[in-house]
């Protein structure tokens, strides 16, 4: 069983505003609250609006582009992360690839040499949006373990991406135990992110997040619980 206390740094690292409320958000208010606990830091490489813009005009991404990072800070202090902690960057939405993977590494590896994290939670590898695909490789690439560095990273699942490619290749080898009270909190900041959260029965919903974390709680034998695939951890 992994024990949270242990990380005393941890960093997450998915591609878009809310990707890392969907896949972890009631771990990282579960971190937050440990008592004598670590920081936990957020970044986020990708703007998460220009994808939309056949649909929409320049002018109008922008400003919600604005809004959407104060949605961002405003659910990750729900979640109790502090602004200061949290990195986001300019990547092109749903378009990463149109940059070098290594350039994506970079980005990273001076947010990690910053932080200096002991654990990361980042996408699984197989999930259908290309933005988390990169970004689950960079994790590994800026992880790779040296004499001083031991990086535990965690694969998370991003409901409405990660079950949508088929066969899912999704199968959780860790569960961690959560509360009702910090799923109640991870659904609240999703719920901040205007326009991202839906009505159910979206994935995005809140009812379906509730059930999700009731169903990942009966595969492990948890009340609720959220559930990842450890790419690697060291003992």
């Amino acid at each position: 069983m992994i024990d949270l206390k242990q990380y005393k740094k941890v960093l997450t690292f998915f591609a878009h505003p809310d990707d890392e409320t969907l896949a972890a958000g009631a771990t990282i208010k579960k971190l937050t609250n440990i008592a004598g606990g670590g920081e936990v830091h957020v970044a986020i490489p990708a703007t998460g609006i220009h994808s939309r813009r056949n649909i929409q005009e320049e002018k109008g991404r922008d400003n919600d582009m604005i809004e959407l990072r104060q949605d961002c800070e405003k659910a990750m202090a729900v979640l109790g992360v502090h602004s200061k902690n949290i990195y986001l960057g300019s990547f092109p939405d749903n378009e990463m690839d149109k940059h070098s993977l290594l350039k994506l590494i970079h980005w990273l590896e001076e947010i990690i040499s910053k932080v200096k994290p002991d654990l990361i939670l980042t996408h699984h590898r197989y999930c259908t949006n290309i933005d988390h695909q990169y970004c689950h490789d960079a994790a590994v690439v800026a992880t790779r373990p040296g004499l001083n560095d031991h990086v535990t990273v965690l694969c998370g699942e991003v409901p409405s991406s990660t079950g949508y490619l088929k066969p899912v290749q999704w199968e959780p080898n860790c569960y961690i135990e959560v509360s009702e009270s910090d799923v109640e909190s991870k659904i609240k900041a999703m719920e901040t992110y205007n326009g991202e959260a839906r009505p159910d029965p979206h994935p995005r919903s809140r009812e379906v997040l509730s059930a999700l974390a009731k169903v990942r709680g009966s595969e492990s034998g948890f009340y609720f619980a959220e559930s990842f695939m450890i790419s690697k951890i060291f003992a």
